[in-house]
């Protein structure tokens, strides 16, 4: 009887490193814009970050170009997920994230896990679904839904 395994690599680092600065500003945006924080209309103005949120597309990462996620790597992420949610809601110890991790990404993860969070109030964190979108031919990038109480965050 012969058994297949598939390994899998550590999860790459989630976010630019603290002192990264970001880069030239997007045009259309002057670099001098005032920080009132408001628009002629009153209302707020959303702060600029480094990253967008969004993916890079290329040529090469159009959908249908890239492989789906195996059955192992959905569990695999789903499990990650599972085990942050139990760490920030202090029914595991932030220590069983490092074997997946990065250390930047725990240490993110025990600061909002050691934090007063009035979320918690609502109650139990609990995953609702997890996506896996190829970004690139080896890697995916990992988002989804939980629960909380009667919110779906």
């Amino acid at each position: 009887m012969s058994e297949s395994y598939t390994f899998l690599s550590r999860v790459p680092r989630f976010e630019p490193a603290a002192g990264d600065i970001p880069g030239p500003p997007r045009p259309g945006r002057s670099a001098a814009a005032p920080s009132g924080g408001r628009h002629a209309s009153g209302r707020g103005r959303h702060r600029s970050s480094p990253h967008s949120g969004a993916s890079p597309r290329t040529a090469a990462t159009q959908p249908g170009t890239l492989p789906l996620p195996s059955p192992d790597v959905q569990r695999f992420t789903e499990q990650a997920f599972r085990l942050v949610l139990e760490v920030l809601d202090r029914r595991r110890n932030v220590r069983q994230l490092r074997p997946l991790v990065t250390p930047s990404l725990v240490d993110v993860v025990r600061t909002l896990a050691l934090s007063e969070s009035p979320a918690r109030r609502l109650g139990v964190a609990t995953l609702v679904r997890v996506h896996l979108r190829a970004v690139e031919p080896c890697a995916f990038e990992a988002f989804g839904t939980y629960g909380r109480g009667p919110r779906i965050l």
